[in-house]
Order: C-alpha cells, then sequence, then structure tokens
C-alpha cells in the first residue's frame, strides 16, 4: 500500500476587500463535517492549515455563477495576446475546447 503523511483539503472561498494571504486557524471547524462524509475516522484537532491564495473573480458575490471570458484581438485589439478571465475548476474539463478557441483566434484558417 501507499502511506501518506499528508492529505489536502479544500479549498474554501473567502471573499476580502484587502489582500490579505494569512490563514485563520478555527476556519478548519468548518471541514470536519465534510471530510467525514469520505473519511469517517478523522480525529478532532487533526487538520492544520495550510496556504491561501487570492483567485481572480470576475464578478462578485452577489451575482451568483458567471462563466470565464475569453478575449481575443478582435475584443482588445492587441495581436497576439489572448486574455482567459475567471477560468476555474471547470475550466480544467473544458481546457481542450478553450486551447481550440484560443487557437482559432491566433492562427487565421
Amino acid at each position: 500500500g501507499i502511506n501518506a503523511e499528508y492529505m489536502g483539503f479544500g479549498p474554501d472561498v473567502q471573499w476580502i476587500d484587502n489582500e490579505d494571504y494569512s490563514v485563520d486557524p478555527n476556519a478548519a471547524a468548518s471541514f470536519y463535517s465534510a471530510i467525514r462524509a469520505w473519511y469517517p475516522f478523522l480525529t478532532d484537532e487533526s487538520l492544520l492549515p495550510g496556504y491561501s491564495g487570492i483567485r481572480a473573480k470576475i464578478a462578485p458575490p452577489t451575482v451568483g455563477f458567471t462563466d470565464f471570458v475569453i478575449q481575443g484581438p478582435a475584443q482588445h485589439g492587441v495581436p497576439g495576446l489572448v486574455n482567459l478571465f475567471g477560468i476555474e475548476s471547470p475550466g480544467l474539463t473544458s481546457s481542450l475546447a478553450i486551447a481550440e478557441v484560443v487557437q482559432r483566434m491566433l492562427v487565421p484558417r
């Protein structure tokens, strides 16, 4: 078998007004019940804070779901530049289709 000394859970999302990379160790409490659905033997106080980052969003939380945005030279006028904004988890599933869109923008047929 394989023994893993570290497993990562998350991420969670916290909307912020100012740049802040600190991790609140008390946030772990909200993870326990969700993790125990898959790993029921998780003991109390066994979670440790990980890392934080700031994810670019294209819409505020009040708007709800907003798909990603792809802008090529036709939208912004800069030859050879393609902007990919707001690509989150569904972007991984869509990555090949996104690549085809980018290729069509950059390589005329």
